[in-house]
């Protein structure tokens, strides 16, 4: 590739960029307008608690007394935690990549 060819490859790849960078911010900012610092914490906790409630019930298949989880109630705890952690991290992506402004900080 020349550096011209080289030169106009990256000027490609950076006007796309913004393009995505503002359909983002453009589709996006109706849904988060007002988001705060405490709606994203708000959200990482939750994500937590499913963390925490598949965890619980994954211990209870090793202990020796009491009801053992199915492999349905298992599945579903997982799918529970996974989907939530995942459209978290959506989240901080869209936060990262500046799609959405970043958070205000919410009144103590």
């Amino acid at each position: 590739m020349s550096d011209d060819d080289l030169h106009k490859h990256r000027h490609f790849v950076n006007e796309i960029e913004q393009a995505i960078r503002m359909a983002n911010r453009e589709v996006l900012h109706p849904v988060v307008i007002g988001m705060t610092d405490k709606d994203v914490i708000a959200v990482a906790v939750e994500v937590a608690k499913r963390r925490s409630a598949y965890l619980k019930v994954t211990l209870e298949m090793g202990q020796s007394v009491g009801k053992k989880p199915t492999g349905n109630e298992l599945a579903a705890l997982r799918a529970n935690y996974e989907e939530s952690r995942d459209a978290f991290a959506e989240l901080m992506h869209s936060i990262e990549r500046g799609y959405i402004d970043i958070p205000t900080h919410s009144e103590k």
